[in-house]
């Protein structure tokens, strides 16, 4: 059982080419309603509108942060495609702060997660 987090989209507001933008590449953010965190203990199981999810930790020369991956992108080279996923429940928070750790330096783990399901 795990954890449901929302998956947070561009807002339409009366364009019509960036209304319908989608820079995710089909990937499952486009459609899904969020994603199941199964590492969190939570009551929900993996769904159709709530896919499975990993929030990985990733560091680059000047930092760190972390990203959303969909199960079925977990042993794909992934990219962020512009949607982020959150929730207001604190066990979310919780365990960004535990994933980030100490050695970045900040407390991340109150913002939304990049979600990096594009592949090209």
């Amino acid at each position: 059982m795990g954890l449901h987090i929302n998956t947070y989209r561009q807002a339409p507001y009366g364009d019509p080419f960036f209304d319908n933008m989608d820079c995710t590449n089909g990937g499952e953010s486009a459609r899904c309603k969020g994603f199941t965190i199964m590492e969190i203990d939570g009551p929900f199981e993996p769904n159709e509108e709530y896919p499975r999810a990993f929030i990985e930790k990733q560091s680059f020369g000047f930092g760190c942060s972390l990203k959303l991956v969909p199960e079925s992108k977990k042993d794909k080279w992934t990219m962020f495609g512009g949607n982020y996923a959150t929730t207001s429940d604190s066990r979310f928070g919780d365990y960004c702060r535990k994933l980030m750790g100490d050695d970045c330096g900040n407390v991340y783990g109150l913002g939304p997660v990049a979600i990096h399901d594009r592949v090209e």
